[in-house]
């Protein structure tokens, strides 16, 4: 008497039924990567974040070429003949940097000068003290800007060019062996304006990129699984297949998306005459985009098996939350990590997407540490892939309940 064979859920097929993992993968999975790519480029919600991220990184590129190249205009206002303050006032001019202007406004007499300054039609006034000695800076409400700092060294300046006229010398020889330099033992080369910005827009990109690809992956995975469309699929794609296409068709897309944006910001900074910050983050940028491909499609597989192992949409803020974790927790090591830690985190797979770039453009790693941090992330993504392509397998055609990543991978293969 023969005992009927019964095939759980998940299950391979019997002998007597043909595979879908038996057959070809060949040209199976560029059906679904071209299914999954027109699905997408279709959705409306989709192009319309990808365009709203172009639009802002222009504008990012153009509101700093902007902002940079504008030059302040500070007013002073003195009294006509008071040849002491025209003096200091012209040396504070000097004393501004290349993005600031000084403009003196001469008045007939001290009122005038206040109720310029009252009016707001000059930031400050420089008057003669009440006491008959030196000068007083005047303001309405308070003395904004860099002249309450540097007044007072021109100030100083010129009474020491009078007390050196007066005693026959030179301000020089009455300095000398004052002057104080520095020397630095580790001396930075890199661009503070860049070692501030790249961090941020390193992480940035990575972590939404990641996310709103990767959820993708995982929605698309649970969605078919949930109205059963995966068992039909099962019947003619290979899993596998299905998985690659899912894969290939997403991570083109984020690569898209991350060199669009990548190249929009080196384009916009040659543009507008940035040479300096380009230089800083060119090669750097190459390198991000380099170890996001490779991050992603190391999390790739991952963010499959976190749909595979739900049954329904809702299973997803449960299944995927590790994965969020992971990736909030190289956004924080990447933008706000120092010295051990961030050297520590441009090694760690997924972590150095934003870690490695971000030390490069600060000159602190070596020629040889981005190719070593790449490595380990490669070899990161063929476990991840190797590892994630059999949890989805086993887990995609169980519709009856959720699977735990641990029964998973205590099944044999």
């Amino acid at each position: 008497m023969s005992t009927p064979t019964t095939t759980a859920t998940g299950a391979r097929p019997p002998a007597g039924r043909p595979s879908a993992q038996g057959t070809s993968a060949r040209g199976a999975w560029r059906v679904v990567a071209q299914r999954e790519l027109l699905v997408k480029l279709r959705d409306k919600v989709f192009v319309g974040s990808f365009v709203v991220l172009l639009v802002l990184s222009v504008a990012g590129v153009v509101a700093g070429a902007v902002l940079g190249g504008r030059t302040s205009t500070t007013e002073l206002a003195v009294v006509a003949g008071d040849d002491r303050a025209a003096a200091v006032a012209t040396t504070t001019g000097a004393l501004l940097g290349p993005d600031e202007e000084l403009r003196v406004v001469e008045v007939p007499d001290e009122a005038a000068a206040e109720a310029a300054v009252a009016a707001g039609d000059v930031d400050a006034a420089l008057l003669p003290a009440a006491t008959g000695e030196g000068l007083e800076l005047v303001g309405d409400e308070e003395v904004g800007g860099a002249l309450s700092s540097l007044v007072p060294v021109a100030a100083e300046r010129d009474a020491l060019e009078r007390g050196a006229a007066a005693a026959g010398t030179t301000p020089e020889a009455l300095l000398a062996g004052a002057d104080v330099t520095e020397r630095l033992l580790d001396p930075s080369e890199a661009d503070p304006v860049a070692t501030t910005l790249a961090p941020l827009v390193f992480g940035f990109l990575f972590y939404l990129v990641a996310i709103q690809f990767g959820m993708a992956i995982a929605q698309s995975v649970v969605e078919e699984k949930q109205s059963r469309v995966v068992e039909i699929l099962a019947a003619v794609v290979p899993l596998r297949a299905l998985l690659l296409g899912k894969v290939v068709a997403n991570g083109a897309l984020a690569l898209a998306q991350v060199a669009v944006l990548a190249g929009v910001v080196l384009v916009g900074l040659a543009v507008t005459g940035n040479g300096a910050l380009l230089a800083a983050v060119g090669a750097p940028v190459l390198w991000f985009v380099l170890f996001f491909v490779l991050g992603f499609v190391a999390l790739a597989c991952v963010w499959a098996v976190a749909g595979s192992v739900a049954t329904r949409t809702e299973d997803l803020q449960a299944t995927t939350t590790p994965l969020l974790v992971a990736l909030l927790a190289a956004f924080y090591a990447g933008i706000f990590g120092s010295g051990w830690v961030l050297v520590v985190a441009s090694y760690v797979p997924i972590a150095s997407t934003v870690a490695m770039p971000t030390r490069l453009v600060a000159g602190e790693a070596a020629w040889w540490e981005p190719l070593l941090s790449a490595g380990l992330v490669l070899l990161a993504a063929v476990v991840l892939v190797r590892v994630g392509a059999r949890l989805y397998e086993r887990s995609l055609l169980r519709t009856d309940r959720r699977s735990s990543v641990r029964e998973l991978l205590r099944e044999q293969g």
